[in-house]
This record gives structure tokens, sequence and C-alpha cells, in this order.
């Protein structure tokens, strides 16, 4: 089972004035469109989202594997729960469950309909 951070995604309530300071900060946008901006992280395959699809201050993890199925067998040998697995953006499936602090996590796994860069 390989799995490897996929994107870390922040709540806007502003996405023209946080893209803006992202901007200012050197980072580049590689997407810009209607509630999401997608800016290269520096790392490849990892991506930095400022979007309004959480609220306004919050931030959401997303990581990616090759094996959900093993991923959801080895949280629920550790007593870890978690919802889904479902059908997710770019045709990918994902689960979701909270780090002990409270921060929500997602793990994607890309399907036969999703984009060839998210191939792990």
């Amino acid at each position: 089972m390989k799995i490897r951070i996929h994107e870390i995604e922040m709540g806007s309530h502003d996405l023209s004035a946080a893209s803006a300071f992202f901007k200012l900060l050197g980072l580049q946008p590689a997407i810009e469109q209607d509630g999401l901006t997608v800016f290269n992280s520096g790392q490849k395959g990892v991506d930095l989202n400022l979007s309004k699809h959480l609220p306004a201050g919050a931030t959401q993890i997303s990581f990616i594997t090759d094996d959900l199925k093993a991923v959801m067998q080895h949280l629920t040998v550790h007593k870890i729960a978690f919802e889904g697995p479902y059908e997710s953006h770019l045709g990918m499936l994902s689960i979701r469950f909270h780090s002990p602090d409270g921060i929500p996590i997602l793990i994607n796994t890309p399907t036969d309909s999703s984009p060839d860069w998210l191939q792990v």
C-alpha cells in the first residue's frame, strides 16, 4: 500500500483576497475557477487549495493511496472510525475521518475515470 500527501485545502470567505495573499508569497496558481484556486506548492504532486468548499478558516488534509481497501482495514483494526467510501472529485473514491486534534483528513484513491496525473 502506497500513500502520500495529496493536498492541503483551506476554506476562504474571500477567495480573491486569499489568492492574492498567496500570490504575494510567490506561489503560482495552477487552476483558478469559481470557488477554487489551486496553487503549485513547490512539491511535485502536492497542491495547496483555497476554496469555498470548506468554511472560512477550516483546513483539511488529503492523502492519496493506491489501495483504499487496505487503508480502511488498517483504520478498522486500530478502531479509527471513518465515513465512506464515497465518490469524490476527479473520479476518486474517498474516506473521511479526523485526527485526534479534530483536523479533517481525507484519503482518496483514483479510479479508472481519474486523470492520469492522479495515479499513485
